[in-house]
């Protein structure tokens, strides 16, 4: 009983498959771990957008400083989901242009909120 050479298995172990190929931005990470990265990101964007708006509310008192931090929270939400809809309508065409127009629309939303 005798094994070929030729049917070594760190040929085939050594072989990219066609999906990791494909998508460039996947390289490092297992495929389940990129919505926990896209929720870790929206979280961190969350903590700087409401401590934008607790910085800017500290002077307001009462009903106002609830009323201020409701909007800016419904503002949060807005930016967020429209990020994701513009991700996921642009992933299936290119993935690194839904990227790239996912952060520019995030990083607009938290400039024109600081204004």
């Amino acid at each position: 009983m005798t094994l070929s050479s030729s049917d070594s298995y760190t040929d085939l172990a050594s072989t990219p498959r066609s999906s990791e190929v494909a998508n460039p931005l996947a390289a490092g990470l297992p495929a389940l771990w990129w919505p926990c990265v896209w929720g870790f990101g929206s979280l961190v964007y969350s903590l700087f957008w409401m401590a934008e708006s607790w910085k800017a509310a500290q002077s307001l008192i009462g009903p106002t400083k609830v009323n201020y931090f409701a909007q800016d929270l419904w503002c949060l939400i807005l930016v967020l989901g429209s990020s994701y809809a513009v991700h996921q309508f642009c992933r299936h065409r290119s993935e690194r242009l839904g990227l790239v127009l996912c952060l520019l629309m995030a990083a607009a939303a938290m400039t024109w909120h600081r204004l």
